[in-house]
């Protein structure tokens, strides 16, 4: 299984995707933020790619301030269907001792490729982490991340209402200035998921005349600051075939 999700990862990371991304991330102050389906074409099943680059206001090389919560709102229309992907229900102990050999292969929604974060200390830089999402049940799910070699584990837990997701991202130790560890670089992909004729997610049945779906972030952090970014993302309209004259 860990073979699959790696080559689902992959398709999604490749050119496929590259052709749909528009050129460059939407950036605030405190982050930079890039968020699409995996296909421009309405009433599609779909995959998410979301990108994050978290940055400290003031020097944007140095760790950032920890984020604490992220709240995505996907573009009007967008479809969620809970019974496509079977649940994960192992208690929150026991994921993260046994790490991702604890849900059934099927529960795994969503992945990490580059994840970094970032401790503080001196000379550390960015530590790669490992990111991996299980559908937990009723809107919910838990993404499942530590340092890669390390074997502690933390978890994040996420809720989804209508299209609304609201990710809850847990305290982790590190180094000064405030002895947490902070994320730097995310980027999480979901595969596509179906089910005979149902979509785990489906994209809106039209593209608006903007020729864009709007995708939107709000990011609150551990000073108490709060960020809000918006990414949209060119959709494929239908053409309308002409009607030619009458007489």
């Amino acid at each position: 299984m860990r073979f699959v999700r790696v080559r689902a990862i992959a398709a999604i990371a490749g050119a496929g995707v590259a052709a749909v991304l528009p050129a460059a991330a939407h950036g605030g102050p405190r982050a930079d933020y890039r968020q699409v389906f995996t296909t421009p074409v309405p009433g599609k099943s779909t995959g998410i790619d979301t990108q994050i680059l978290y940055k400290h206001p003031d020097d944007p090389d140095a760790k950032p301030i920890p984020v604490r919560q992220e709240v995505f709102t996907f573009p009007r229309g967008t479809r969620f269907d809970e019974s496509v992907v079977p649940d994960c229900t192992v208690p929150d102990v026991q994921l993260q001792l046994q790490g991702e050999s604890a849900c059934p292969p099927e529960t795994w929604i969503v992945g990490g490729h580059g994840n970094t974060s970032m401790t503080g200390f001196p000379g550390a830089g960015e530590t790669a982490i490992t990111v991996n999402g299980f559908d937990f049940g009723s809107g919910r799910f838990r993404v499942l991340g530590g340092a890669e070699g390390f074997p502690l584990r933390f978890i994040a837990h996420g809720k989804r209402v209508g299209r609304i997701t609201t990710v809850e991202v847990p305290r982790t130790p590190g180094g000064p200035p405030d002895g947490e560890g902070a994320l730097r670089r995310i980027h999480n992909l979901s595969p596509p998921r179906s089910l005979g004729r149902r979509a785990s997610v489906r994209t809106p049945r039209k593209c608006p005349s903007s020729r864009v779906w709007t995708f939107k972030v709000r990011m609150t952090f551990a000073d108490g600051a709060i960020e809000r970014n918006t990414h949209r993302m060119p959709c494929r309209r239908k053409r309308r075939s002409g009607t030619g004259s009458r007489r």
